[in-house]
């Protein structure tokens, strides 16, 4: 589990940006945003020849700036600093530049997740969805949309995290974009990969892989080249999980990349021992530690200990294997919000293993027990939550009814309406019948009453005539 944890936090480093490029910016701090993902390292190192006109430009430029230093820190493992850049754009920007104003969002939400911040992550990432919605930018909803179902996945919503995958990769093939299609190739992979679906992972994986490649974005390519070879160890096959390991490794010395030579190192380190070549394993993970002072992440720092251990473990040293936990115990527990309650709980099995090989029965009781409650407690809250949304899903439910029934309500009423109106409309033409009708009626009586006193009348005369 701990293992899987770490393939799908290490997830692209940057999407790409579509915001809206500020009047009056300098065309070089332009040429910076076009080739940040192809030389992150050098147009840093623009940006920085150039520092002393930030101060000259208008607040939106600054911002626009702020935000393209914050991707490219990503790519190296700077979260902190990618961090503070973000927030000092968001502090500039306001509420102008709503395109640029999501992409800060995201930049703030990526380095507060790489952090494990998840749920304070999922804020920023939903604001800036949310913005992105509002002002119709469809290459931006698909960033974050991409951004939420990696947290989704994270905390255990991998349904969600699908649905919400698959709109996304139907937005960006109407949107035939390859840039948002490789993140979301590159990001379904490491979804099917987390739910054991690794041949329809490797598929996404192998078609992000030859985007990034051809786009020239060597950073993304690496990533996808370790979550790749991670997901053929997956599957058993050690030999492709090496081989891509490997290309991995090759890539980032020919561009003296040193976070990812120490990713490479670690990935095959742990291929390795999985391998059962711990010794192998063992001498991979100290070529990686050269390069351990650039991971900023309490997360992968952790990470990197808890799988020294297990190399421990398979070459029977078990006290150095204890006391790599105990470093990485120390790192767990900066983490924010104890949202890495599915990594404690592997950490803390394993110490109760180490602990019963050394035998230590009665420690590794304790610290078997301290699991089986962790891991209840960790059940009871996904249960609430389960519960909590069924809950909030009857009320929406009910509430549709409720909405429905006054729909109905209101639609017979409008019938009633009709109904009567039609109904005094009948009555009317029955009355207006019956006038008629008697109007007509005593028309002919009065003719009728004429005509007899006229015949009464003609024998009197003829009468009074012959007298």
């Amino acid at each position: 589990m701990y293992k899987l944890l770490i393939l799908l936090l290490w997830v692209l480093s940057s999407c790409c940006q579509a915001a809206t490029v500020p009047p009056n910016t300098p065309e070089w701090l332009q040429q910076v945003a076009a080739k940040k993902h192809q030389a992150p390292e050098q147009m840093l190192a623009l940006m920085a020849e150039n520092q002393a006109q930030f101060a000259d430009l208008a607040p939106e430029v600054q911002a626009y700036w702020l935000n393209q230093q914050a991707a490219m820190l990503s790519y190296l493992g700077r979260f902190q600093e990618q961090q503070a850049l973000a927030q000092q754009g968001l502090s500039l920007v306001g509420d102008n530049a709503a395109a640029l104003k999501a992409e800060l969002l995201f930049e703030f939400g990526y380095a507060r997740e790489m952090q494990l911040a998840l749920t304070e992550a999922l804020g920023w990432y939903q604001q800036g969805l949310a913005l992105a919605i509002d002002i119709a930018n469809q290459p931006l909803q698909v960033r974050g949309m991409v951004n939420i179902a990696a947290i989704d996945s994270l905390q255990n919503r991998d349904q969600q995290a699908l649905e919400t995958l698959k709109q996304a990769y139907t937005l960006a093939e109407q949107l035939q974009d390859q840039e948002l299609l490789a993140d979301v190739n590159a990001q379904l992979g490491l979804m099917y990969s987390a739910l054991a679906y690794e041949q329809e992972a490797q598929v996404f994986l192998e078609q992000a892989l030859a985007i990034y490649e051809a786009l020239g974005w060597q950073k993304n390519r690496i990533s996808v080249l370790y979550n790749l070879a991670r997901n053929y160890s997956y599957l058993e096959n050690y030999e492709l999980a090496m081989q891509n390991f490997d290309r991995m490794l090759q890539s980032a010395l020919a561009e003296q990349d040193v976070l990812n030579l120490y990713y490479a190192y670690s990935g095959l380190a742990i291929t390795s021992n999985e391998m059962d070549r711990p010794q192998v394993a063992l001498n991979y993970m100290q070529k990686a530690e050269d390069y351990l002072a650039v991971i900023q992440s309490d997360y992968y720092l952790a990470g990197h200990h808890y799988e020294k251990a297990l190399i421990f473990q398979k070459l029977q040293q078990n006290a150095q294997a204890v006391q790599q936990l105990l470093l990485a115990e120390e790192f767990f527990q900066k983490l924010k919000d104890n949202e890495s309650g599915n990594m404690l709980l592997a950490l803390r099995l394993l110490k109760a293993e180490l602990l019963a090989e050394q035998g230590q029965y009665e420690r590794a009781y304790t610290h078997l027990m301290d699991f089986v409650r962790a891991f209840q407690q960790l059940r009871d809250k996904e249960n609430e939550l389960e519960l909590e949304k069924m809950r909030m899903t009857f009320d929406a439910e009910r509430d549709a009814v409720r909405q429905s029934l006054v729909e109905q309500e209101n639609q017979l009423n409008v019938l009633r309406a009709v109904e009567s109106a039609h109904k005094k409309q009948i009555q009317g033409m029955w009355l207006g019948f019956i006038l008629v009708l008697g109007i007509i009626v005593f028309i002919a009586l009065t003719i009728f009453s004429a005509k007899k006193r006229a015949q009464s009348l003609v024998p009197t005369s003829q009468q009074q005539d012959k007298a």
